[in-house]
């Protein structure tokens, strides 16, 4: 019997407890092999180093992978509609706090769906409304998306809400000397009367005797009109832009710049702005838009026409028609009270014109009848 039949030398590694972090080593002949606990590819060879646990990439698609510092294990942050430990599963419910922007999440067990706050669309509430998709801006107007609502910028001309107000740029009367002021979008244009002297209007007016030009700019006289040969850095149609100081275009909304020695002014004038740089909107009542001598209240965009009684429409425009009716019997005649041209001319009328007791009407009797309605 040899030395080693019921002796053997032990060769395996095992005995050694080479293996760590509660592995187990299976030996042989001449080395071992440790098979690591539940996070064996966390592990090298003696399962003595601990890896990322989330180093392989474990959670779906672009699901954030969290690991808790110091233990060997990782968490996906599912994004709504999925679950499971790798979000690997798909669901039909919106699931509690899924909904977001503040959706509520309608449990129906055949259809769950998230309610969702007014601006927000989608299945869980989660894409913004686009509220210029109905193109609510008008005129050219640039809309801008807000959350449950739009705003409106308007091009130069127009004014409201939906820019759908034109601006009427005569209100203020700018042209001068008899002109005429033709409305335009955005601006206004003066048709000037020719000017002449003697009687039969042979002898045209040197336009250029009022010396019109400025800045040391040369006037050239025409036909019922003159023009600016304008100085080194001057321009405009009088010379009154000196080209250093405006260079910078400092006025706003179409405010003309006027330079003078070593400083600007902006006229705001026709811009329906206000303001040093005419960067503040003239409240809208300012063009005086409502009629028959309405009060005008502006509100935060818009503005409103307080009617005299005997008078309607938005801006006050229509004279109710109170003989519409015929109400005077007898043939006889119905005159309005809001007929201004015939005060002074019938009897049964005021002495004067009253916009306070412009409604209703009277009655002119044929002979022989009398009576509020004859």
């Amino acid at each position: 019997m040899s030395q080693d039949s019921f002796c053997n030398t032990n060769n395996t590694r095992c005995l050694s407890n080479s293996c760590q972090n509660n592995s187990a080593c299976k030996g042989f002949s001449q080395e071992s092999n440790c098979h690591c606990s539940d996070i064996a590819n966390n592990l090298d060879k003696d399962c003595d180093n601990m890896r990322d646990p989330y180093f392989s990439s474990p959670c779906q698609g672009s699901v954030t992978c969290v690991n808790t510092p110091g233990k060997r294990s990782f968490q996906c942050q599912c994004p709504p509609g999925y679950s499971g430990i790798t979000c690997e599963i798909t669901t039909g419910s919106c699931g509690v706090n899924s909904c977001q922007h503040g959706g509520i999440c309608h449990q129906d067990p055949v259809d769950p769906v998230c309610i969702c706050p007014a601006g927000y669309t989608g299945r869980f509430c989660e894409i913004d409304h686009n509220d210029c998709a109905s193109s609510p801006c008008h005129n050219g107007a640039v809309c801008q998306d807000g959350i449950n609502g739009y705003s409106c910028l308007c091009v130069p001309g127009y004014q409201g809400r939906h820019c759908d107000l034109e601006v009427n740029e005569c209100v203020s009367d700018p042209c001068k000397n008899g002109a005429t002021c033709l409305n335009e979008i955005g601006r206004y244009t003066c048709i000037c009367p020719q000017y002449y002297s003697a009687v039969n209007y042979e002898l045209e007016i040197d336009e250029c005797w009022s010396q019109p030009c400025l800045n040391g700019a040369t006037c050239l006289d025409a036909l019922g009109a003159y023009f600016c040969d304008c100085a080194p850095r001057f321009l405009g149609d009088h010379c009154e832009l000196n080209f250093d100081d405006c260079a910078s275009q400092p006025c706003l909304h179409g405010g003309l710049c006027v330079a003078g020695g070593n400083r600007y002014s902006c006229n705001c004038t026709v811009s329906g702005f206000t303001g040093t740089h005419c960067e503040t909107l003239m409240p809208l009542c300012w063009s005086k838009p409502c009629h028959h001598n309405a009060t005008c209240e502006d509100s935060v965009d818009n503005y409103i026409c307080h009617c005299w009684p005997g008078y309607t429409g938005a801006q006050c425009e229509m004279d109710i028609n109170e003989c519409e009716s015929n109400p005077c019997q007898s043939d006889g005649e119905c005159i309005e009270l809001s007929s201004e041209k015939k005060y002074g001319r019938i009897a049964g009328l005021p002495s004067s014109f009253s916009y306070l007791e412009a409604s209703g009407y009277v009655c002119v009797c044929q002979p022989g009848f009398t009576g509020g309605k004859c």
